[in-house]
């Protein structure tokens, strides 16, 4: 993924609205692109800011930081991968089970 592409994937990522892969890609490329990080902290701040203050100055609501944000899609993504594995092993073990019931 390229920064245009990682750019214009910004709000959409604010909004939780990626798909997995292109989670994946996004936070690849964040992770490599120091300028795409630092636009992107940016975008956040001014957006998340001015919907903090449209919810009746933040009544109810957590501030999460940009870092924050992408550390919590990190553990996401991280989580799904644990849970694949789990369910890769958890097949493999009802195998093996019922190869020595055979």
């Amino acid at each position: 993924m390229n920064c245009r592409e990682t750019q214009k994937l910004f709000i959409p990522f604010i909004d939780d609205q990626l798909e997995l892969k292109e989670l994946e890609g996004f936070l690849h490329h964040m992770e490599e692109c120091k300028e795409c990080r630092e636009e992107y902290e940016v975008y956040y701040t001014l957006i998340t800011g001015m919907r903090y203050l449209e919810e009746d100055s933040g009544k109810g609501s957590n501030w999460v930081t940009p870092a924050e944000k992408l550390q919590s899609a990190q553990d996401y993504l991280f989580r799904r991968y644990v849970h694949r594995w789990e369910k890769i092993a958890v097949l493999l073990i009802i195998c093996i089970g019922i190869i020595f019931l055979l």
